[in-house]
């Protein structure tokens, strides 16, 4: 095994000596046609990249081509301005989905070459296999390397990717080859513990109403009482026949536990929780339980009640594995998905990539399924490659609510009375990087520009007035432990928002991808034309994450619309329907 740090052409001298060496595999039949956006990695200066060993295992996705993908998202767009009803499974596949023989075929090549464990999406969209890095170089002509560079780290790809003539018409991208920048990040953020930092009520358990009715603070970690009341959703019904969606990462058996647990203190009723592992996972993997545990509590906390929490995990937070994950829940029909993973740096997502996120949403929205996507936590300027102020990915979709995340502040005497909200300053925001202005912003044309704009909304996510959660883990002697902890971050706001959505949807709102109906609804607020939602939102009063500052009373790219105050948006959408 051959280490270079780029430097200088010394790595050309590098590869050619191990030309040779990954000259094995499976020649192809016919001509190989390049891959769109699968140009080879080009190293930089202070790189460090190694050839993979030939038996180093890799994980690819395979992402198949839609049929008419142009027509399907104008029935996005007609869905998501009422237009038209929302497709069914059955109008999807016949119109616009690829068959299962195509899958097949793909299946069969990625056997044929190696590859084993093999997955394919209900809805013939992805084919998942995992094989080693010669596998990868006999199906599709890439050496690969393991890459460090400052912050990243995992595979790149050090030839051209190719896809065979015999599968071009098939295969629109091979995911899993440039995870080194193409990898999600936790959005959840752990409160400091240092006295005057964290502040909770009274001097009883984590998150107990003070005894003296004395209120100890206003930026106060909150119990999970609390926050129903704050957003006005325990105006409504809990969502008792709704179903939410939770996007986890690894091994989640022991989310359940520390769910329980949590609930249990509060007195909470257990909401059935369904862990799906829709393309496999490592046992022992527990890098996101505490993640998967914040989201989880998240929801139960807003929706006062569900028929079911569907947490589908992911096998690596790499974005095109995430991708798995929510396609098997949009395949499952869930209206309300929550997805607390992103890229930190929109502007580093390939193409190809954010092609087939958009490919997958895009379906989505014409089934009428609305999927929370988090901005991320790193703030106005999160040290991406172009060295400018970016967003996170998939929150930058527009086919996504993109959530970032507020400080919130209760009322002086009371701890379940909102009060105002400042944007929390890691909350990151701004234009995407490729993705156009969406026509529902146009009504904001003139403070986003020509860019989808993020966030969409803000939903509190600083840990100082964040959320008590139960954690856990295994000790040295191998006993599982659990403690409390207090959790913010983007991680926190997407949940709280999806939970709220789901109380929408019980009080009569129709599953749908509301974006439209979103910014309609603030454009009547600020301009005070609307009489039936003029206190839908909470516009926040004041904050910046170093590049962008929220502009008070007015839609602004630091904070979007604000908050949710859920009972007055619910009356609003109704009538808006």
């Amino acid at each position: 095994m051959l280490q270079t740090t780029i430097l200088s052409r010394g790595l050309a001298i590098a590869l050619c000596a191990l030309a040779s060496a990954g000259a094995m595999g499976t020649t192809f039949a016919t001509e190989a046609q390049p891959a769109s956006d699968t140009t080879p990695i080009a190293l930089h200066a202070g790189d460090q990249a190694t050839l993979m060993s030939a038996n180093a295992p890799v994980r690819v996705n395979v992402v198949l081509k839609m049929h008419h993908p142009d027509e399907l998202a104008q029935v996005a767009e007609q869905v998501r301005t009422h237009a038209r009803s929302p497709l069914t499974d059955h109008d999807l596949a016949t119109r616009y989905l690829p068959n299962h023989a195509d899958a097949m075929r793909v299946y069969n090549y990625l056997h044929a070459n190696g590859f084993s464990d093999i997955h394919v999406s209900k809805d013939n969209l992805i084919v998942t296999a995992s094989g080693t890095a010669v596998d990868v170089q006999a199906a599709f002509k890439t050496r690969l390397y393991s890459l460090h560079r400052g912050k990243q780290a995992g595979i790149a790809n050090a030839d051209a990717v190719s896809i065979p003539s015999s599968l071009s018409d098939v295969i629109a991208a091979v995911h899993g080859l440039r995870s080194f920048q193409e990898r999600g990040v936790s959005g959840a953020k752990m409160a400091a513990t240092a006295q005057g930092k964290v502040t909770w009520k009274g001097q009883g358990a984590p998150g107990t109403q003070s005894t003296a009715g004395v209120v100890a603070c206003r930026e106060c970690v909150h119990a999970p009482t609390d926050f129903p009341s704050l957003y006005g959703a325990n105006n409504l019904a809990p969502a008792n026949n709704q179903v939410v969606a939770v996007i986890g990462v690894g091994d989640q058996s022991n989310t359940n536990y520390l769910y329980q647990t949590w609930a249990s203190h509060y007195g909470f009723g257990f909401i059935p929780l369904d862990v799906i592992y829709p393309t496999g996972y490592t046992p022992g993997d527990y890098e996101a339980q505490t993640e998967a545990a914040l989201d989880v509590d998240a929801v139960a906390t807003m929706t006062g009640g569900l028929q079911q929490i569907a947490l589908y995990s992911a096998p690596s937070t790499n974005l095109d594995d995430e991708l798995t994950a929510v396609t098997a829940a949009i395949n499952d029909d869930r209206s309300t998905i929550s997805l607390s993973f992103a890229a930190t740096c929109d502007s580093d997502i390939g193409q190809d990539l954010r092609n087939s996120w958009d490919q997958e949403l895009s379906a989505a929205v014409a089934k009428g399924i609305t999927v929370f996507a988090i901005t991320q936590d790193d703030g106005g300027y999160p040290g991406c490659s172009n060295n400018e102020s970016s967003t996170g990915f998939p929150g930058s979709s527009p086919y996504v609510v993109s959530v970032g995340a507020s400080t919130l502040y209760n009322t002086v005497d009371s701890y379940t009375t909102y009060d105002h909200e400042t944007l929390w300053t890691s909350s990151e925001s701004g234009p995407a990087a490729t993705e156009g202005r969406p026509n529902y912003q146009n009504a904001v044309a003139n403070i986003v520009g020509n860019m989808r704009s993020t966030p969409d909304f803000v939903m509190d996510g600083d840990p100082n007035s964040g959320l008590w959660i139960v954690t856990g883990g295994y000790d040295s002697s191998g006993t599982y432990q659990t403690e409390w902890a207090v959790y913010g971050g983007t991680s926190l706001a997407a949940p709280l928002l999806a939970g709220t959505y789901a109380r929408l949807l019980q009080s009569g709102v129709a599953p749908n991808f509301w974006q439209q109906s979103f910014y309609d609804i603030g454009v009547g607020q600020v301009n005070q034309t609307s009489g039936d939602c003029l206190t839908c939102y909470h516009l926040l009063t004041g904050g910046s994450n170093g590049a962008y500052s929220v502009v008070p009373g007015q839609f602004n790219q630091a904070s979007g619309w604000g908050s949710w105050n859920a009972g007055a948006l619910a009356t609003g959408m109704a009538l808006q329907h």
